[in-house]
Formats: C-alpha cells, structure tokens, sequence
C-alpha cells in the first residue's frame, strides 16, 4: 500500500534533545541538585500548561524563576531553554527520500520557544509541510484529538 503522509515526530527523533545540559546549567547556578531541577523544570503543573499553549513564554519563566531562585534574566533562559537541540542527520536524509512520495506532516508536544526555535535553526525542517504542536492545538499525544487534527491538516484519511 502507499501511504500519501508520514508523520515524524520531533523531540528525540528528528532533533535531538540534550535537556541534561539545561538541568546541569540550572543545577551549577543556584546550587541544588540536578533532580531537584529536574523536578522544577517538569513539574506538570509548569510544564504541560506551557506545551498545551494555556500560558506563554514568560509566564513558564517567571515560574521557574520563582520555584528555583534563577537569577538569569528573561533572555539568558531563553537561549539555555533552547540551547538543547541538535539535527539528526540520518533522519535528516530518510526525510529527504520520503518526501519525495509522501507528504510529511510533524506532530510534536512541544513549547512555543521551542517549536520557534528548532524552525529557524534546523533548515532542513522546512521539507515539513504541515506542522501539528500541542502549544499550537491545546493537546497532546497520546490524546486522540491531536491525531484527528493531523489527519485533518495532513488532508489523508487515517488509513494513509
């Protein structure tokens, strides 16, 4: 059978994320251990309002900053929040042969800082041509609405 879309997902596949470096940075600056960031910068209570788009950039910020004592400033966070990502170049490739025959639509749970990002920064992204993220949609995977919305945006039925 031919498929008319493929759907590629982000964080950990086509970009790879190294968010340890975010923690340790966090973790040198204010003198606690990694966990404990880890915890922060996770806590459902921050994080999933971020990726679902129900508060901003600054707000997230203004949390961690709160919870953690962060003396960076606004844009220091920023560049260390998306100071995470590298291309992966062999997905990169298997991209680039697949969008010769298949329409190429990315699903991802994400934050607007970093869906902002990881598109102007990893130009082989633009071989995407529909983009799905939670910050964008209000859910996410695993939630069956976010794949509805693919299939929409994709313009495929799901058997495709």
């Amino acid at each position: 059978m031919q498929y008319a879309a493929v759907l590629v997902d982000m964080g950990g596949v086509t970009v790879e994320v190294e968010s340890d470096r975010l923690m340790h940075q966090i973790s040198q600056m204010v003198g606690r251990p990694f966990e404990d960031i880890q915890a922060a910068v996770y806590h459902q209570d921050l994080l999933l309002p971020f990726e679902l788009g129900k508060i901003g950039a600054r707000a997230y910020y203004e949390g961690l900053q709160k919870q953690l004592k962060l003396t960076w400033t606004y844009e220091q966070f920023v560049r260390a929040w998306n100071g995470i990502f590298r291309e992966n170049g062999e997905v990169t490739q298997l991209l680039q042969r697949l969008r010769k025959r298949h329409k190429l639509v990315a699903l991802t749970n994400t934050t607007e800082l970093h869906l902002a990002c990881i598109r102007t920064t990893i130009p082989s992204l633009a071989l995407i041509e529909e983009w799905v993220a939670s910050c964008d949609v209000g859910c996410r995977k695993p939630e069956p609405e976010i794949y509805r919305l693919v299939l929409e945006r994709a313009g495929v039925p799901a058997a495709e």
